[in-house]
């Protein structure tokens, strides 16, 4: 299937070299790439097998000629041979334009030879390609080994449609480049009557005369003709000096193929020149286009500078104004550029190349005249004497700002893909160019008509900021008054839901259990006095529990209070510390614990809210004794400490209690937060004593730090300032 590579205006053929393993294939490619791209610019690339490899490459460096402007090119691949490949050769066949199928001679592989030709049938038909009309070329290789078979043999063998035949020898390169030729003429011949060229002789013998043009210099120069006869051997004792007419036609040749190379040489290197200028011509006309400011200046070094480089002196630049009208702002050459004139049609051409956004070349012999007819600005161009035309639209930011053109006649000779390159190039650079410099024009012209305005608004926005300002000073501090106090009530209120709630629950218990006693009790007479005490008990311990749940909910007014400095004092710290212990000595005792107060030498008083502190010390006390062992030790300490260079005293609470699981640590300070199972194990209280004790040493402007160790118990540091400052 023939590929067209709109990008760079290509159209590619594949070829492909088949037949059965080790026969051959691999060698021929290698030689052939070998003498077509003996500089090695296109790689050969290989996909190895078992015991066969698939090698493909592009044959770039040779000019086989234009099918309607798109240069042709050859791609060459080899299949695996084995039979396990089926897949491999299956793949590499689809889209095959030609085939060169490569006979092992060797009178051993005359069943494997069957097979794999009946095997390219099969899979030139699963690719949807006809056996019986694809290009296919015989190779009989491996001639130069013995035990081969004959060549009627392998006529009747292997060719019975009649195909032709090149004997060859793949490792000596005999015969290889001879077969290559006739498949790459078969092949472009049979792409052009699929692309309906069959009709156009013309055509046809343009394209056959290019591509023998190309392979001729390839061949060997002492080729002999493809016989399908025997081959007649001199017999021995024949004169073999050669005569003086064969000497004088050896040197001609031999100075013909020397002239081939010599201009093949002179080609590549204008070519390399030329792309070095064409190189050098885009940076310094890039350093120039950087230099532009003004519309005029843009066009103006840009179309001089255009027909320069591409050695024409006829063309035209066309602009869009800002209404998307185009209009001609230089010409040279031409009475009128066809491209910009309205056509029998009612069409612009040079409108409809815009619309595309893509460059057009159009070499005006390789038109056909169906072709011409359907475009008659053409033929009035080829009338005016051009054989080539060129037009590129101007694009800067995805949109349209103009369109140059060129012609070129028989002195110049046509244009080529590299100048069409070069022309684009110069063309966006120009393009960004004059976007720019009419931008900048745009914004001078602001400038100007802004400056003025500015002047006189500035005094009036002068007044009113200074309005402004003193107004948004003060919605400023109404707004974080406002929203300080909403934040406060949104705590509050949530707070107090939350309060509620949990005393709600947290009663139920106790009142439902003193309630029930208290009935029993009042059949007193029917109870015995053991049950009685019993009760008795029952009432005393949901009475204390009642009155844990009465100061959990008292401390919940700590943190009603709001957020910020409190209204402290100096108080003594001793007095603070019997304070706050005072509620806590019969639990103390019930639990059989020590309590150890040690309070360092000179440290008498700290400073702060002695109700809030009180409360909490109270609290980090009291969950030192509920969450301790029975007969363990809770010890304070109190004593100097520095953070950030702040002196603070710090209140060390110590317990020798079962400690907090890592994963409950990060949340012990939360409202309402209590670990345990709340069906087993459930902690008394509400969960507020650390948080309670948190927000009393974030208002102090201190710090409430925890650390615990499973077994080993819990340290909590309450952090507060030595004195007010």
């Amino acid at each position: 299937m023939v590929q067209f590579d709109n990008q760079y205006r290509q159209v590619k053929l594949k070829v492909v070299y088949y037949g059965p393993g080790l026969c051959g294939k691999t060698t021929c490619l290698q030689y052939i790439h070998r003498v077509t791209d003996p500089q090695r610019r296109t790689k050969l690339y290989a996909l190895n097998t078992a015991s066969d490899r698939t090698l493909f490459f592009d044959l770039l460096s040779l000019d086989l000629g234009r099918v309607r402007g798109y240069r042709v090119t050859l791609q060459l691949y080899t299949v695996p041979g084995q039979v396990q490949y089926n897949a491999t050769r299956r793949a590499v066949l689809a889209g095959a334009d030609g085939v060169v199928f490569v006979v092992d001679s060797q009178r051993s592989k005359a069943r494997e030879n069957q097979d794999s030709l009946a095997n390219l049938a099969e899979n030139l038909r699963a690719n949807g390609l006809d056996p019986d009309t694809i290009p296919i070329v015989l190779h009989y290789n491996k001639r130069d080994l013995p035990e081969v078979l004959s060549r009627p043999e392998l006529d009747q063998l292997v060719n019975r449609q009649g195909l032709r035949v090149f004997e060859t020898v793949a490792t000596q390169g005999t015969g290889v480049v001879e077969g290559f030729a006739a498949i790459t003429e078969s092949t472009v011949l049979s792409v052009a009557d699929r692309l309906g060229l069959s009709g156009q002789q013309e055509t046809l013998q343009r394209l056959v005369g290019n591509v023998r043009t190309a392979l001729q210099p390839l061949l060997p120069r002492a080729t002999q003709p493809v016989v399908e006869g025997p081959v007649v051997i001199r017999p021995p004792g024949q004169a073999d000096a050669l005569t003086p007419d064969e000497l004088v036609a050896d040197a001609v040749r031999a100075n013909v193929a020397m002239g081939e190379l010599s201009t093949r040489l002179d080609s590549l290197s204008t070519e390399l020149a030329r792309r070095v200028s064409n190189l050098h011509s885009i940076n310094e006309f890039g350093h120039l286009m950087s230099l532009a400011r003004e519309p005029e200046d843009v066009t103006g070094s840009f179309f001089e500078r255009f027909l320069r480089e591409l050695r024409v002196s006829c063309g035209t630049l066309m602009v869009v104004r800002d209404g998307g009208e185009l209009y001609e702002v230089m010409r040279k050459g031409l009475a009128s550029d066809p491209m910009g004139e309205t056509d029998s049609h009612g069409e612009v051409p040079a409108r409809t190349v815009i619309t595309s956004r893509q460059p057009f070349l159009a070499q005006l012999e390789e038109l056909e005249p169906a072709q011409v007819l359907a475009s008659p600005w053409l033929d009035e161009l080829r009338g005016l004497g051009f054989i080539s035309a060129l037009a590129v639209p101007l694009i800067a930011q995805d949109r349209p700002v103009g369109l140059v053109t060129a012609y070129a006649d028989t002195t110049r000779g046509p244009f080529e893909d590299e100048e069409l390159e070069l022309a684009t190039v110069m063309s966006s650079t120009a393009a960004v160019a004059l976007a720019n410099a009419r931008a900048w024009r745009s914004i001078e012209q602001i400038n100007r008509n802004l400056e003025g305005a500015v002047a006189e608004r500035t005094r009036d926005l002068q007044e009113a900021l200074g309005r402004v300002q003193a107004l948004a000073t003060q919605v400023e501090d109404r707004n974080l008054e406002l929203e300080a106090a909403n934040r406060q009530l949104r705590d509050l209120e949530r707070l107090k839901g939350d309060l509620l709630s949990r005393v709600a629950h947290e009663l139920n218990t106790p009142v439902t259990a003193i309630q029930t006693s208290a009935r029993i009790l009042g059949r007193y007479g029917e109870v015995p006095p053991d049950k009685a005490a019993k009760f008795v008990e029952i009432i005393t311990q949901e009475a204390g529990r009642l009155a844990d749940l009465i100061a959990s909910a008292l401390q919940a007014a700590v943190l009603g209070f709001p957020e910020g400095r409190p209204q402290g004092q100096t108080l003594p710290l001793a007095d603070l510390l019997k304070r706050a212990l005072a509620p806590l000595r019969t639990e103390l005792s019930e639990r059989k614990l020590t309590l150890q107060v040690k309070i360092a030498a000179g440290l008498e008083k700290l400073w702060g809210d002695g109700e809030q502190l009180e409360a909490a010390v109270r609290a980090i006390v009291r969950n030192a004794v509920e969450f301790n062992r029975e007969g363990g030790s809770v010890t304070i300490i109190a004593r100097p400490a520095r953070r950030g260079g702040v002196a603070l005293v710090e209140l060390r609470i110590e317990d020798t209690g079962p400690g907090i699981p890592a994963d409950d640590l990060p949340h012990v300070t939360e409202v309402f937060w209590q670990g345990g199972n709340v069906l087993t194990s459930k902690p008394r209280g509400l969960g507020l004593g650390l948080a309670v004790a948190r927000r009393v040493a974030e208002n102090h402007r201190g710090a409430l730090d925890i650390s615990s160790e499973v077994g080993k118990g819990t340290v909590v540091s309450l952090f507060l300032p030595a004195q007010e400052g």
